[in-house]
């Protein structure tokens, strides 16, 4: 969804977009991600001044994968955005809103690029399945959430494990 941006260089306008689109699966930091459904974006534009007011809402359910036991899972996702976008070159000086988000050759703004990322910044830094995920044995692997496995698992805080191991030479030297 792109639109022209000197059309609201112009004069003073307000307009409402709405669409949904079929986003590609992709992998973003280690995490495999896939759109289950189409993404609802909805953005309501308003120019004044020189610049572009943007408030927007995206929907998404995404199938990722369990950051403790690994399965996938479907996470909905919904956010809203509000940014003020600059209209000119000469207006952001740092180039922070330069391509992908705005093409100035071409002077147009890529809204679905900019849902896109503001969805990503969305995205949990460890997606659970659920809260109460047990994960993986760490001895046999099995998911937790399935039920308990067989193995025998000693924990011991990995700070007093020197400890446990000057106890073990005790008992064999009082042998």
């Amino acid at each position: 969804m792109r639109i022209l941006l000197r059309d609201w260089r112009k004069e003073d306008l307000e307009e409402t977009l709405v669409a949904s689109e079929q986003w590609p699966s992709l992998s973003w930091q280690g995490l495999d991600i896939t759109f289950k459904t189409p993404v609802q974006l909805s953005f309501h534009l308003s120019g004044k001044q020189g610049s572009l007011f943007v408030r927007g809402k995206i929907a998404a359910d995404i199938e990722m994968a369990c950051s403790r036991c690994a399965e996938p899972f479907v996470l909905p996702i919904r956010c809203t955005l509000e940014e003020v976008i600059p209209l000119t070159a000469k207006d952001d000086p740092e180039g922070y809103w330069e391509s992908p988000v705005i093409d100035r050759e071409q002077d147009e703004l890529d809204l679905t690029e900019l849902g896109f990322q503001v969805l990503l910044e969305n995205l949990p830094f460890q997606p659970l399945c659920r809260q109460d995920c047990r994960g993986l044995c760490p001895n046999c692997g099995q998911n937790l959430n399935y039920g308990d496995c067989h193995c025998q698992v000693e924990e011991i805080d990995p700070r007093l494990a020197v400890l446990s191991q000057l106890l073990r030479q005790d008992k064999q030297s009082d042998k």
